[in-house]
């Protein structure tokens, strides 16, 4: 469903609600090396304002294979 609008439309909905519940900002967490989210974001006025440090632990690691193949 990629390129039919409805990421669009639901940041700007999102960023809605925050303006009318009197949010100041929207922050976005994603996995690196997805550079078309990266992108999507970007081209949204997203910005990258820091790195988040992740670590996943034994249980319940399996949910997370993107962190667990970062481990070294």
């Amino acid at each position: 469903m990629r390129g039919q609008g409805i990421g669009g439309k639901m940041m700007a909905w999102i960023e809605a609600e925050a303006e009318r519940t009197e949010g100041a900002v929207v922050r976005i967490a994603m996995v690196l090396g997805r550079e078309r989210t990266h992108q999507f974001y970007a081209r949204n006025g997203y910005f990258d304002d820091g790195l988040l440090m992740v670590k996943a632990l034994s249980r319940g690691a399996a949910g997370f294979p993107e962190y667990v193949s970062q481990q070294v």
